[in-house]
């Protein structure tokens, strides 16, 4: 494989730091005036209004200066689109997370297509045997380019440029990733989807994401054509070994790819001198929970990466209120099940299977205490515990 350029270069927060690094990668060697663009980046949620969106979405400083480095190339047909999570009980939706991030603003201001993936036609894929809804307008891009935000992740170790492309996804098909093993079908998605321009915004890093308030100032802009060797760059600044990062394995191994840096050539900045250390790891357990509300005689086991964001979010809100109403106390050994990777512990005493994947995971435990939903409601988790959780 031809030796993959990527440049580190340090946002001096004027449209020349891109313009660098766009020219080091030659980023748009392929680039024609006349291309369909489409600008994908990372404005998966809104979160409440009083939270700055640094790390958690693509910055529109970033984006704002492609669209103008896009201009003066000659370009005029422009489109940023991206699906946002749809998750009504916390109103997340399209229109939040555009207006949370200022990408509609943004859009609207400098005169560029916005596109809402969730409303559009999707194309159906069979990938590893799964059949997989793609938008059909992100296929159909002649020039994609791919701008995720830096962050490390509680379920895939990094979100980068890889990772980024699921927002490319049906709604349902983001949920089935984590039920059909989410690393495993970032990579494969990668296959299908090819980005001809990776820029991973570093202006920001966020930490313990995929949302927070743990955002930490890099000023970097990382870019190059091939969105592995970007990722891979990415992932050693943030003081991750990209050999230990599973997507990077499985995309490694469907492409016959190193995940080491002697294939590509780094411009810019030296790595050592701007990499970082963050970490990635958020257990969502029973020990965290007892910490947090000193409680005793509860368990749950993290549901790692099978456990998607809607399920995630839901029931770990109901667990949690319902806890804090219940400070101090000591439970009669009660075991919360979430996902599709805990198995209930033979000595639990009352076992509450939340949410349909919980259920089809423990199918064969009788005694158990079950509520059905994709996913089930805050309010449902929390009136269930409180129904039949039992206090010694």
């Amino acid at each position: 494989m031809e030796r993959a350029t990527v440049a580190v270069i340090k946002y001096d927060r004027t449209p020349n730091a891109l313009r660098k690094a766009v020219g080091l990668c030659d980023g748009f060697e392929k680039l024609k005036t006349t291309d369909k663009i489409l600008i994908k980046p990372n404005a998966g949620q809104g979160l409440r209004r009083t939270q700055p969106p640094n790390g958690v979405v693509t910055t529109t400083a970033i984006l704002g200066d492609l669209i103008g480095l896009l201009r003066d190339y000659g370009c005029t047909n422009i489109t940023i689109g991206e699906g946002p999570i749809l998750l009504p009980e916390f109103r997340w939706d399209s229109t939040r997370a555009f207006e949370w991030s200022g990408i509609r603003e943004l859009a609207q201001s400098l005169g560029v297509n916005l596109v809402d993936f969730n409303e559009g036609e999707f194309v159906r894929f069979v990938m590893g045997r799964k059949r997989v809804e793609v938008s059909k307008v992100a296929l159909e891009a002649d020039f994609l380019i791919d701008v995720p935000v830096m962050k490390t992740h509680r379920q895939s170790m990094v979100s980068l440029g890889l990772k980024n492309l699921k927002g490319c996804l049906h709604n349902t098909s983001k949920k089935n990733f984590h039920r059909f093993g989410l690393d495993k079908y970032i990579a494969l998605l990668n296959t299908k989807i090819k980005p001809d321009l990776t820029i991973i915004d570093s202006i920001y890093a966020l930490q313990r994401g995929p949302w927070g308030d743990d955002a930490h100032r890099l000023d970097l802009i990382i870019a190059g054509k091939d969105v592995l060797s970007c990722d891979l760059v990415g992932s050693i600044i943030l003081g991750i070994d990209p050999k230990t990062v599973p997507q990077f394995q499985e995309f490694a191994q469907m492409t016959g790819r190193p995940l080491d840096l002697e294939s590509i050539d780094i411009k810019g900045e030296r790595i050592e001198d701007v990499a970082t250390k963050l970490e990635w790891r958020l257990v969502l357990a029973g020990e965290t929970l007892s910490q947090d509300y000193e409680v005793k005689g509860i368990a749950m086991d993290d549901p790692g990466e099978l456990v998607c964001t809607a399920c995630g979010t839901t029931v770990w809100t109901g667990i949690c209120q319902y806890l804090e109403e219940n400070r101090g106390a000591e439970f009669d050994s009660i075991e919360f099940c979430v996902g599709l990777a805990p198995k209930a512990k033979e000595e639990s005493r009352q076992v509450f299977l939340l949410g349909n994947c919980a259920i089809t995971a423990n199918k064969e435990r009788k005694d158990t205490i079950r509520l059905k939903g994709c996913p089930p409601s805050i309010q449902d988790t929390y009136d269930i515990l409180k129904e039949h959780s039992v206090r010694k």
